[in-house]
């Protein structure tokens, strides 16, 4: 596996409700880059999450700027299908 794919997969796992497959991303963060980077990666994916909520609930959303050159990528990692979408991104 490419070197932080695991990180990849663990923010993924992060976000679904299917606990084996987060412990499987944390098991697999742990063997390959340690669990300093369990805790590490932990504390960014609660710390961001926290900072979404926050940003959609007081209806932050993303600027125009943004959005556009952003669109393909979006499309690719299936972010536009992410219910809070449709606060962030109009």
């Amino acid at each position: 596996m490419e070197h932080g794919c695991e990180l990849v997969r663990f923010a993924g796992a992060l976000m679904k409700p299917d606990t084996a497959e987060l412990a499987a991303a944390r098991e697999a963060v742990a063997e390959r880059l340690g669990p300093e980077a369990v805790t590490t990666a932990s504390i960014i994916g609660g710390n961001f999450s926290m900072l979404d909520r926050v940003a959609n609930a007081i209806g932050i959303s993303v600027d125009a700027m943004v959005v556009k050159p952003t669109a393909d990528f979006r499309e690719a990692l299936g972010i536009n299908t992410f219910p809070s979408a449709v606060n962030t991104l109009g």
